[in-house]
């Protein structure tokens, strides 16, 4: 069981709770989020989840890099764990750039309600992709792509995009080009308030140098 802290929906905290039941009762809580992005190349990093994870069927879909909740009690720059945990990359808070806080709220099954104020972050990356470890066992693979690419894909501009993948097997990572298309990203990020578009253009900014605070 993992315990973790409730709020209101004006972000004023009410007690603490197991996260399962914090999804199947739809009770507010926080998360922490960071999208990978390479300055120098213009390059962002996807992430694919392992199957099984949710008690419904979700299709493997191309998420944002990392992607966590917060336990009972952290801090916000505590959310930096779940970098370490999910790609194994030694990253401080201070290496982030927070983007700002979303308030949403949506229905994935009828015993799986996200009410979340997810705080967002870009990942600054340097490095190639065959330089993050991938250590944790519930990410199958990380998806390499161009920022235009990223950008005219979320945009509807194009339906595919070239992409390089790092995918998890018995015997380690292994690496290979291929295409990632609108229909392999998250349908709910696509639409609603356009979380795809919004991270990929604060990332451009990012690059440019330019003010990067997306959420309100």
């Amino acid at each position: 069981m993992t315990l973790i802290d409730i709020f209101n929906d004006r972000y004023e905290p009410i007690g603490t709770g197991d996260k399962k039941t914090a999804h199947a009762k739809g009770l507010w809580h926080r998360t922490f989020s960071a999208l990978a992005i390479n300055p120098t190349t213009r390059r962002v990093i996807l992430q694919k989840k392992a199957p099984g994870r949710y008690s419904f069927d979700r299709p493997d879909y191309a998420d944002i890099t990392v992607g966590g909740h917060y336990q009972a009690g952290e801090s916000i720059p505590d959310g930096v764990r779940e970098v370490h945990e999910e790609l194994g990359l030694p990253v401080a808070y201070g290496d982030l750039h927070p983007i700002g806080l979303r308030q949403t709220a949506v229905t994935l099954a009828p015993d799986h309600i996200e009410r979340e104020f997810q705080h967002w972050h870009l990942l600054p990356l340097d490095g190639e992709l065959d330089d993050i470890p991938l250590s944790d066992a519930e990410v199958s693979g990380l998806v390499d792509l161009a920022l235009d690419d990223a950008i005219a894909l979320a945009d509807g501009d194009t339906g595919t995009v070239p992409a390089r993948y790092a995918t998890r097997t018995e015997t380690g990572l292994e690496y290979g080009e291929a295409t990632l298309s609108t229909a392999d990203l998250v349908p709910n990020y696509l639409t609603l308030d356009q979380l795809y578009l919004r991270l990929f253009v604060a990332a451009r900014r990012f690059c440019a140098g330019e003010r990067t605070h997306v959420f309100w």
